[in-house]
């Protein structure tokens, strides 16, 4: 599963309003796996003609593959390589611009109503991840293809594990992505703004609104197509703040992060 970018937290201050060091959201923000709720997503595989299979997700990564060991384009600058790992089991192989990112072990269970995903490497700070996806299934009945519904996430969760996030100046902040060596900066203008790093695929943006002192939404765009929105809610506390994100049309299938101050 492609590891969503939650690229977020950047909030803009009115003219007038309090100076930049006052702003809610300057701190350290570390993702907490125990509160967030990470499951209920659904992503469907259909056939295609000459035995091809189809990716969607509602994200842009919208995908024809065979699991014939060829290396197919998946998402932005991403490509995958699918081959047979025995009986209803099929190992991955997934590139950025040509170099391996990524390992994963899909499995089908014996009765065809639950399937595995594994994933181990490394993320862009060097640091090994591993996760572990178990998915069930919502429709179809022939291998993988059909509709598969997130049932339980462990590991790594393809989320940014920290945000460091300050201000520049009033009415904009700056943040940044330790562990996927991402940043971006700007005001909440609705306008794209780039999200820049060694990794992140060429094209990415991010716009985002101001609805409260302590909340914002965004739009993340990869080329000019939207890829995932939501927002972003400080609570009242001030001591965490929750990320509420859907891809585009699967509104009724939002996944809460929640990351917690430092």
């Amino acid at each position: 599963m492609k590891a969503t970018w939650i690229l977020c937290s950047l909030l803009t201050l009115p003219a007038g309003a309090a100076c930049a060091a006052d702003s809610p959201w300057n701190g350290t923000w570390k993702l907490d796996p125990q509160k967030s709720h990470l499951t209920g997503q659904t992503i469907t595989y259909s056939a295609r003609p000459g035995g091809m299979l189809h990716y969607e997700d509602g994200s842009t990564a919208s995908f024809d593959f065979g699991l014939d060991g060829k290396e197919y384009k998946t998402w932005a600058n991403h490509t995958m390589v699918w081959t047979a790992a025995g009986r209803n089991a099929w190992d991955t192989v997934t590139r950025a611009d040509g170099k391996v990112r990524a390992k994963g072990h899909v499995a089908l269970s014996e009765d065809g109503k639950t399937l595995t995903m594994t994933l181990t490497g490394t993320r862009p700070d060097g640091q090994d991840f591993h996760e572990e996806d178990v998915l069930t299934r919502v429709d179809g009945s022939d291998g993988l293809v059909g509709t598969w519904r997130t049932a339980k996430v462990t590991g790594a969760t393809g989320l940014p594990e920290t945000f460091a996030i300050s201000s520049p100046a009033a009415g904009v902040l700056h943040y940044d992505i330790p562990d996927m060596k991402a940043s971006a900066e700007g005001p909440a203008d609705g306008k794209d703004h780039p999200i820049t790093g060694p990794t992140v695929p060429p094209g990415t943006t991010i716009s985002w609104k101001r609805l409260a002192a302590t909340k914002i939404a965004y739009t993340i765009k990869v080329n000019g197509k939207p890829d995932s929105m939501g927002v972003q809610t400080i609570a009242r506390d001030g001591g965490s703040f929750t990320d509420t994100s859907w891809n585009p049309g699967r509104e009724n299938e939002k996944a809460t992060a929640v990351y917690v101050k430092q």
